[in-house]
């Protein structure tokens, strides 16, 4: 049998260091190089000596080019992709994508059945399909933004459909902290960037770093809060339309102030990122800490959500409810707004805490939590299709 001289590209790093090695020992193949980027791809290509291109995960600089040069050099290019982004991207580089669990004889087969590559057109429709884009905000006074944007983004991210999450508050984001997440990460800055030029939007999705057990993808806040005028107006719209073309929903955890402050710089001012979201936003979530302080503070900000957002795409949800108190502050609620709260979220602190100190979200750290009942809650009435869990999880299982 024809021996296939092949390399790999290193698209996901710790998946293409364990395939490598099984590759290298396989008698059909010849391991010609591991590629860790573009300049190493481009020297095997050139060189004449490869037959096969497999691509572990989609490396951004597996690109139109690079595809394209493939393609001029014959070559068979077969992608092991982890999840829809992965292939996506893949097959729009002309790639054969197999599932990540594929063994390395389905690989050889794949490399050796494969056609060389034509670089797929650009689709049609994409850009045209849109996912639903949701902004989380509350006033000031910490009513728990973050943490109900975070559980929110992981259990619509636990449903069949790709899910990311922004950190778009202005004031200092906490998102990567509270997800555990210590390397430093390419932020909003880098996302907004990214989106507002042609080369850095082609691939900005596949370099996303996904967090936590259902894959959410995560655009990390701000590293300092004074780096705000660095993210560009235009950039961060682009950003939020491309993210919603390429995801089913997309969860953006906004600022507190909603004032426009244009005459200190840039249109907005430094709330432009949460009067951005909301522009956009197919539904917001308003969060109200219940305790005096806090239903104080969210009935004299709610007029200027108001100004800004129809009531119909506004969902308000009690944050922090003691005992029987919640429907006492909804009556409240009401008669100042003529709204009710939707979803009602318990005082926990204990299970918060295990969170934070774990790094993870509570749906992983304490799945059994009341907050994370009412998140799911709150996530099917979002349109997530949100699996059954405990006893109704073993009834739907039952033929």
């Amino acid at each position: 049998m024809e021996v296939l001289r092949v390399v790999t590209l290193a698209g996901d790093p710790e998946r293409e260091a364990d395939l490598a090695p099984r590759l290298a020992t396989e008698p059909s193949l010849d391991l010609y190089l591991r590629c860790v980027d573009r300049v190493e791809l481009l020297a095997a290509m050139r060189s004449g000596a490869i037959d096969a291109i497999i691509a572990v995960g989609a490396p951004s600089w597996f690109d139109d080019a690079a595809a394209a040069e493939a393609a001029r050099a014959g070559l068979r290019v077969v992608g092991v992709a982890d999840n829809s982004l992965e292939t996506r991207a893949l097959e729009n580089r002309g790639a054969s994508v197999l599932d990540a669990r594929s063994s390395v004889g389905q690989i050889v087969d794949a490399c050796r059945s494969a056609r060389p590559i034509t670089p797929a057109a650009p689709s049609e429709t994409t850009g045209s399909r849109s996912g639903r884009v949701i902004a989380v905000w509350g006033p000031k006074g910490a009513p728990g933004r973050t943490t109900i944007a975070i559980e929110l983004a992981y259990a619509l991210a636990g449903t069949a459909d790709p899910t990311v999450l922004i950190d778009a508050d202005p004031y200092g984001g906490d998102a990567l902290q509270l997800l555990g997440v210590v390397e430093e990460l390419p932020t909003i800055l880098w996302a907004a960037a990214a989106a507002a030029s042609d080369d850095g939007r082609r691939d900005l999705v596949a370099n996303l770093r996904r967090v936590g057990g259902h894959g959410l993808l995560l655009v990390p806040g701000l590293p300092r809060a004074d780096l705000w005028p660095e993210v560009g107006h235009y950039g961060y719209a682009e950003l939020i339309k491309l993210l919603a073309a390429e995801a089913r929903f997309v969860v953006l955890d906004i600022g507190f102030c909603l004032e426009d402050q244009s005459s200190l710089g840039g249109p907005g001012g430094r709330n432009t990122l949460a009067l951005a979201a909301l522009e956009r936003a197919d539904s917001v979530i308003a969060i109200c800490r219940a305790d005096v302080v806090g239903v104080k503070n969210f009935i004299w900000s709610f007029e200027s959500l108001r100004e800004l957002v129809d009531d119909d795409r506004i969902s308000i949800v009690l944050n922090r409810v003691h005992g029987g108190e919640g429907r006492e502050i909804d009556e409240l609620l009401s008669r100042h707004t003529g709204l009710r709260s939707s979803v009602v979220f318990p005082d926990l602190p204990l299970d918060c805490r295990k969170a934070v100190e774990q790094g993870e979200a509570l749906q992983e750290v304490r799945p059994s939590s009341d907050i994370c009942t009412r998140t799911r809650l709150l996530a099917e009435r979002l349109g997530g299709k949100v699996r059954p869990r405990g006893l109704l999880a073993r009834l739907a299982g039952r033929s």
